[in-house]
């Protein structure tokens, strides 16, 4: 499965595992499946860490750059068609970040792997429980 990790689901998986639901953890534990994580979503948390409202090893988003390779999860970057999705989606949801993860969920088939409720009511396929 192809699996887009949303600032969530990421910052938890490489920080404070216990906040997963053993389904997700499972699914990020398994090797035959391929993760990304959009650069959106590293921007996010590196505008929080740099706001002093996230904690990070190192206290730099660097040290997160430097996990998600080490764990090998890909890092998707935000291409004209996602840009153009996001134009097209429902405001279903007002954080630009998670909209631009929608949009490259649809436009490159993944399912989004997140906490926040109101990212299924988009089209595409979402995992949480």
């Amino acid at each position: 499965m192809r699996v887009l990790l949303d600032s969530n689901v990421l910052y938890w998986y490489l920080s404070d595992r216990p906040k997963l639901t053993p389904r997700v953890l499972t699914l990020l534990d398994d090797g035959s499946n391929d993760l990304y994580v959009s650069s959106a979503s590293l921007w996010e948390l590196s505008i929080k860490v740099a706001k002093g409202k996230l904690t990070v090893p190192g206290n730099s988003i660097r040290s997160f750059y430097e996990q998600v390779d080490r764990v090998g999860i890909t890092i998707l970057t935000v291409a004209r068609s996602h840009i153009l999705r996001v134009e097209t989606l429902p405001h279903y949801h007002r954080d630009p970040f998670d909209r631009m993860i929608v949009a490259q969920a649809l436009e490159e088939d993944l399912t989004i792997l997140t906490a926040d409720s109101d990212i299924p009511k988009y089209a595409a396929r979402v995992i949480w429980k």
